[in-house]
């Protein structure tokens, strides 16, 4: 399978949800969100730190693609840019975040970035993109097909008529597909996963994982799912994602746990059951070593803030 078929069974769905606008040299912590979420700068200058990773220096034509769950910042350098576009998000049902001095629009010391969550499916499998280990980062020169298309979306926020928001849409949804396309072609590191999915002969050990992981796959069985004898498998996986089966198994298992707590009631226990533990301490523990934090912590802190849209974290 090529990457064209990946790409053309993909289905991208990128929705704008903020506007985040740092005056002066300010930082907002916009903290775990369940979703990947994509950042195109279009004024000021700054950076965007993701997790423990280093920072990753910005200005306008930046796109940051950072992962599900992983907690990130975006800090302002305070340097004179260009004018703030007069984008009306309020028109749109945006969120309107601003950090700093507080600033009016027309000051142009302030980074100014709108945000959107990104859901993706592959042959209708939920959730593929939560393979996403690390960010995409792409910095698009002036003229840039991809930055056409997005300033060409910044001019529909400011200009908001009939069919804005879906045509808004639209044109991230096409920006994320060009990206990807754009980072597999470097060799990225960030999107090995779309490896996995070209590959037909591992593809049904990849989708039992994301259909299934609460099973109690092993090596054995994933490998038998692909008609492959268990060393053979074994090694071409770990060539293919960089990590081993059940290594990429547990990433797995962690991702949909966040999404359960995130986004649910369900109890922790059985959050641990639903992903193939049977041991809430165990899972706990793998939890704690996978974000950093208890999961009752991380439920309590991003269905908080989900829930009551209480915006990020602003010095």
């Amino acid at each position: 399978m090529s990457i064209d078929s990946i790409l053309e069974a993909l289905d991208v769905r990128m929705e704008p949800f903020a506007i985040c606008e740092l005056h002066g040299s300010s930082t907002m912590d916009l903290g775990r969100r369940p979703f990947a979420v994509l950042h195109y700068v279009i004024a000021g200058s700054g950076c965007i730190v993701v997790g423990n990773a280093p920072r990753i220096d910005v200005q306008p034509g930046s796109v940051v693609l950072t992962p599900a769950f992983v907690p990130h910042r975006l800090h302002g350098s305070g340097l004179k840019g260009r004018p703030i576009p007069l984008c009306r998000p309020i028109d749109l049902g945006l969120d309107h975040h601003i950090a700093g001095n507080g600033g009016e629009l027309s000051d142009n010391n302030a980074l100014v970035t709108i945000c959107g969550h990104l859901e993706v499916s592959y042959r209708g499998l939920r959730g593929s993109l939560n393979v996403l280990r690390r960010p995409i980062v792409e910095h698009l020169a002036a003229g840039d097909r991809v930055r056409n298309a997005l300033d060409e979306f910044v001019y529909e926020l400011s200009n908001p008529t009939v069919g804005t928001r879906a045509l808004a849409r639209s044109l991230m949804s096409q920006c994320v597909i060009q990206l990807l396309r754009r980072r597999h072609r470097a060799g990225d590191a960030a999107v090995t996963w779309m490896e996995g999915a070209a590959d037909e002969t591992l593809w049904n050990a990849l989708q039992a994982m994301l259909d299934h992981p609460g099973r109690a796959h092993t090596v054995d069985t994933l490998a038998e799912a692909c008609g492959m004898a268990r060393s053979s498998f074994a090694g071409r996986f770990a060539k293919v994602y960089g990590l081993g089966p059940i290594e990429l198994l547990r990433s797995i298992r962690m991702q949909r746990a966040a999404e359960l707590l995130s986004r649910t009631g369900t109890p922790v226990k059985r959050v641990a059951e639903l992903v193939g533990y049977q041991s809430r301490s165990y899972f706990s523990r793998a939890f704690e070593e996978e974000y950093g934090v208890a999961p009752s912590q991380f439920r309590s802190a991003t269905l908080h803030r989900e829930q009551n849209r209480a915006g990020p974290v602003a010095r």
